[in-house]
């Protein structure tokens, strides 16, 4: 069993934003990583400081006039390039990092100016949940032995508001992404920040089946010598996630997560993806172990789309996925009647309009464990169950 100290930055004995979001706010600083955290209630934290630009003018549009939690997921320059600047011109409270120490210039200049500012208390990033007003934030175990990679040495942060969960990782790649797996510390989250600015080498479909994000960010400069982010790693990443984002391409990337799991996404002032309405009450439950050989008994197994409401619901062109993208599309003139259902088999038949097949000759969804995406003609996920 993982220990973990509380260690409360503001108690949030008073929330006053209870209906509001968390906003994980990643900025453009080429190519490295600089990440903002905002609580509903005002606090905030900074998770990195990108390769050496200086942060002061994204903050201050940002209304960030101190911060309460700043960490240094490892000590690569793309990462505490603009550390330094931070820490001696900003108000902080606590200074987290992984402990390793490295023998440039960069990190040197970082210490330095910690040490200067003796009000900056120092934390280690041991196990532990940091309370950031009604916003928790997880620190992750550290691999036992750190690497001679520093990437594999990676703070992991865990950032969670209700349903609403962000995963964020430095530059881990795969031996670290592994070692979360191994030690059961990855849930299904919403947002998932892209390990290593999307490289081939932090791409795991293992850890991608478990952690299911719906939307990846990944903080990247435009035209890098490092070709990041790799075709590869993009086809990876689309075929999980509703939502693939970038800074060289999209700017400043600002996700606002709500307790009930929504989301909305605002690139630069513009906001691009927004909680989506209730669709009447559509639900979706799947029926995965089918009697016999799941193979051989396709119609064994089938998906539920249930209507709650008394109003019936269109969904010509909609979209059912599992996790894989195995996918079946609603013909024309489908529907779901008002507190009424339809059934979706894997297999072969002849549909009837409450009955559908998706013609497969192979079990689609998994016994163990799998994703139902139900998306609208739009693309836009409607409702989503995780089983």
């Amino acid at each position: 069993m993982r220990l973990i100290a509380l260690l409360a930055l503001l108690a949030p004995s008073v929330l006053s934003g209870q209906g509001q979001p968390v906003e994980v706010i990643f900025l453009d600083v080429g190519q490295g990583d600089a990440v903002v955290i905002k609580a509903p209630e005002g606090q905030t934290a900074l998770i990195d400081a990108g390769p050496g630009v200086d942060l002061s003018s994204a903050l201050q549009s940002l209304d960030v006039k101190q911060l309460d939690l700043v960490v240094a997921t490892h000590p690569h320059a793309d990462h505490i390039g603009g550390m330094w600047q931070i820490l001696q011109s900003t108000p902080v409270r606590f200074y987290m990092d992984n402990g390793q120490p490295h023998t440039t210039t960069t990190y040197s200049s970082v210490m330095q100016t910690l040490r200067s500012r003796p009000e900056i208390t120092y934390l280690e990033a041991v196990p532990r949940t940091l309370q950031l007003g009604s916003v928790s934030i997880q620190v992750l175990p550290l691999p036992q032995y750190p690497s001679s990679n520093l990437n594999n040495h990676s703070v992991g942060l865990l950032v969670e508001h209700g349903e609403f969960r962000a995963f964020l990782s430095g530059d881990s790649e795969r031996p670290e992404l592994t070692h979360f797996l191994q030690a059961d510390i990855v849930p299904d989250v919403t947002l998932l920040k892209a390990p290593h600015h999307g490289s081939d080498d932090a791409v795991s479909d293992a850890f991608l089946q478990i952690a299911r994000p719906e939307v990846v960010v990944i903080s990247v400069g435009y035209g890098n010598t490092y070709g990041h982010p790799s075709p590869s790693a993009l086809y990876t990443y689309r075929r999980y996630a509703d939502q693939v984002f970038r800074t060289d391409q999209h700017g400043p990337v600002t996700v606002s997560g709500y307790e009930d799991g929504t989301y909305q996404v605002t690139l630069g002032g513009t906001l691009v993806v927004q909680p989506p309405e209730p669709t009447a009450s559509i639900s979706i439950s799947v029926v995965a172990d089918a009697p016999g050989n799941d193979h051989q008994n396709t119609n064994g197994e089938y998906a539920i789309v249930s209507n709650g409401s008394d109003v019936a619901v269109d969904i010509s062109g909609w979209t059912l996925c599992d996790a894989a993208a195995h996918c079946f599309s609603f013909p024309s003139g489908a529907s779901v009647p008002g507190d009424g259902l339809i059934i979706l088999y894997t297999g072969r038949g002849r549909g009837d309009g409450a009955r559908f097949y998706m013609g497969s000759g192979a079990a689609v969804w998994n016994n163990d464990g799998d994703t139902a995406t139900l998306r609208d003609g739009a693309g836009q996920t409607v409702v989503r169950h995780v089983y």
